[in-house]
């Protein structure tokens, strides 16, 4: 019987596709038996606590949103006629239409500082006295009494924020929260306060014990899972309970389509192994024959060790025969590949060498030296010659020329050694260049500390002084015009340094931004009073509009924005003589703007594309008027950059105004 194996390949793959066709039946069979009822209650027990995650998830968004519509309505500007002496119908109609907005069942009150209800979602709540100190009794905001969630918070006076002049109460039914749960057939959940027997949603038969956070329990009929709420529901459990024979209903079905299809699948798995067991072989049979052919043509002299007694056996011998061919081929070739991995070897370790020099000297002394080594010549010699094309740059490149290795006749030989020459080549003008370059920011730095050292210090000094003469001291009214010159042109003098200064930053890297949560409206309406002065001595109509931005924090550096707007707006009011300068702000999904549009000289679209330019001023008659440096554009579009935003300029032409417009990506 061994034998009857041993010399078919064909018998051998047969009892080998029949046992592993078996394995994983049977395999698959006992697991499903014995071990999946387990893993399948498991699996569903974790899927519940992830739907009570997301029911507790849920509702305490739904609570947070509430809390946002309280205090929205709590922070209007029509709370201010709370202190008015009538009842105020445009409240109460406010609130019975928030009301009707949040649906299911609530109710809004606004009690005002006598205890009186001057305003409620329910007419029958109107007038009431409701104690303010009950309203405020419990500490926390938001509390839940009974099954009512309730929420309360200060109203404040719009004109005197530290003033309170009542408070509005929001009731909110729990059992509103019925829509987050989870009410079918066979699958149910519900809210369960243990401590007075509370219930939200339908209640079960069974009984729990809640003696932890949360827990799973798998009775002969249910599988159940609880989980403790969070923050206010501290008391509250979210219970999620399956019926066991529905869940795990599959499992018994699978069972016994098993057990019924056992003997079809043994008969497949017995015939596809037949099968599949005379199509491999059928291959190796054909391969033979091939193999016998190459034989009758070839000589052959390696040779394969031969252990088996089956088709193998008969194909190693082909094999054998072929190897013969063959060895002679194979013994050339590695031949070949050991010069080539050699040469390649040697021409990498001699890159390595010559890319680590610091000098020319040392670059050339050292390709000498690796040279030499390489083709056992000692008498080289380099010459080396200034590039003399003009139509190329003028840098200090040059041809390189390593005499006595003309000589080789094989191509790939003579390719080796003018790869070290190009290698020689490129390693000097690098060196070169970086000289070039390390002294070029060598000089650039010297040149930017100088300016802030020794221009900065005494430009303060100027400035100090001058502020000094004109308060204290007692000058005539031409000395007094003479001291302010000095210090207007000390004070722009400082100005351009420090914008040339911000500019070699920015330009260098080393221009930081500091992010953090910032009120843009804040920041715009400060901005706006810091240049009201200036608008004021100009007679112009300075006006800024705000209503369509969403007004919260937002991600950017303050500092840096700041400087931007004061930029462009201070350009506005300084090249219009007569007329307005209008900003606004306004976001459209995560981009933030911010307009500034004049009536001044406006600008040609020709003259447009040059502004950004560092140092670049529009010839017109206001330029002559009020000088620049040229870099209050270019240096705000710079740091627009920096924020993730941009600086672009409209205008229709001369003597048709500017519109700049700053946008920030937050």
């Amino acid at each position: 019987m061994f034998d009857f194996f041993q010399k078919s390949l064909r018998n051998k793959l047969l009892l080998t596709f029949i046992f592993i066709g078996f394995l994983p039946f049977v395999t698959l069979l006992v697991y499903t038996i014995f071990l999946s009822e387990t893993k399948i209650a498991n699996k569903i027990i974790n899927e519940q606590f992830l739907k009570t995650d997301t029911i507790n998830r849920r509702i305490i968004n739904k609570v947070k949103a509430l809390k946002k519509e309280v205090d929205f309505l709590a922070s209007l500007d029509v709370m201010d006629e709370i202190l008015a002496d009538d009842i105020d119908k445009k409240i109460s109609r406010l609130l019975i239409q928030k009301s009707k907005d949040l649906s299911l069942n609530n109710s809004f009150i606004i009690v005002n500082k006598q205890d009186i209800v001057i305003a409620a979602s329910k007419k029958k709540d109107l007038l009431k006295k409701i104690k303010i100190k009950d309203i405020t009794q419990n500490k926390h905001e938001i509390y839940i009494k009974g099954k009512t969630l309730f929420i309360r918070n200060k109203i404040n006076a719009t004109f005197a924020k530290q003033q309170n002049i009542g408070y509005i109460m929001f009731k909110y039914s729990l059992n509103n929260f019925n829509i987050y749960l989870t009410n079918e057939l066979n699958k149910n959940s519900y809210i369960f306060n243990p401590k007075n027997k509370l219930f939200i949603g339908k209640e079960k038969d069974f009984i729990l014990k809640f003696n932890k956070d949360h827990d799973s329990i798998i009775s002969d009929k249910h599988l159940i899972v609880y989980k403790k709420m969070e923050k206010i529901f501290k008391n509250w459990y979210i219970v999620y309970s399956v019926k066991k024979d529905v869940a795990l209903e599959f499992l018994y079905d699978f069972i016994r389509f098993m057990l019924y299809i056992s003997i079809p699948i043994i008969l497949l798995i017995i015939y596809v192994s037949i099968k599949y067991a005379k199509g491999i072989v059928r291959p190796i049979e054909e391969l033979t024959y091939i193999t016998d052919s190459i034989t009758n043509t070839q000589n052959y002299s390696a040779k394969l060790s031969i252990n088996s007694k089956d088709e193998i056996a008969t194909l190693s011998n082909s094999f054998n025969d072929m190897l013969k061919t063959t060895s002679s081929a194979l013994a050339k070739l590695e031949e070949e590949n050991e010069l080539r991995l050699k040469r390649f070897i040697q021409l990498t370790e001699v890159f390595n060498t010559i890319i680590q020099t610091k000098s020319e000297e040392e670059c050339i002394n050292t390709s000498m030296q690796q040279i030499k080594l390489l083709t056992g010549e000692s008498e080289l010699s380099f010459v080396q010659k200034k590039l003399t094309d003009t139509t190329k740059p003028n840098l200090p490149l040059y041809t390189t020329v390593i005499l006595g290795l003309e000589k080789y006749d094989d191509e790939n030989e003579q390719k080796f050694y003018n790869s070290i020459g190009a290698m020689i080549t490129l390693q000097l003008d690098k060196i070169r260049l970086m000289d070039k370059t390390i002294s070029a920011s060598h000089a650039k730095s010297a040149f930017i500390s100088n300016m802030s050292h020794e221009l900065r210090t005494p430009l303060n000094a100027i400035i100090g002084s001058s502020q000094y003469m004109i308060t204290y001291e007692e000058l005539s009214d031409e000395q007094q015009d003479t001291m302010s010159n000095i210090e207007s042109s000390a004070h722009y003098l400082l100005k351009m340094i420090n914008e040339i200064l911000d500019i070699a930053k920015i330009e260098a890297g080393k221009m930081e931004t500091h992010f953090e949560k910032t009120d843009i409206l804040k920041l715009i309406t400060s901005t706006y009073n810091m240049l009201q002065p200036l608008a004021n001595d100009k007679s112009l109509i300075f006006e800024i509009e705000t209503n369509d931005f969403e007004n919260k924090l937002y991600d950017t550096d303050p500092k840096m924005f700041q400087q931007v707007v004061i930029n462009l707006v201070s350009n506005a009011i300084k090249f219009t003589e007569a007329g307005n300068v209008h900003i606004k702000l306004f976001n459209e999904k995560n981009t933030i703007f911010v307009k500034v549009q004049d009536s001044g000289i406006g600008i040609s679209q020709d003259d447009i594309k040059q502004l950004f330019n560092d140092f670049t001023q529009v010839e017109n008659i206001m330029q002559k008027k009020h000088k620049g440096t040229g870099l209050g554009l270019s240096l705000s579009k710079k740091i627009a950059h920096l924020l993730n935003g941009d600086v672009n300029i409209e205008s229709k032409g001369l003597n048709k105004g500017t519109t700049t417009i700053f946008t920030i990506k937050v």
